[in-house]
């Protein structure tokens, strides 16, 4: 199914409390989106990580 194209099949225990408290937190209505959408934001943490830390690095001119 289209759905599917481009995912892998995973199968893991997780923690019910935590899933149901990412759940609550993201806004999620399945835990299969919850657990996506948690990589989405693990992944963008990362990027603004190293934008921050590109941005530290600049060397500002300020003459006015």
């Amino acid at each position: 199914p289209e759905g599917r194209r481009g995912k892998v099949r995973k199968e893991f225990w997780l923690d019910p409390k935590a899933l149901r408290r990412a759940q609550t937190v993201l806004g999620t209505a399945t835990e299969r989106e919850t657990v996506e959408r948690a990589l989405d934001i693990v992944a963008f943490r990362a990027e603004v990580q190293e934008g921050v830390s590109a941005l530290a690095d600049l060397q500002l001119d300020r003459r006015g």
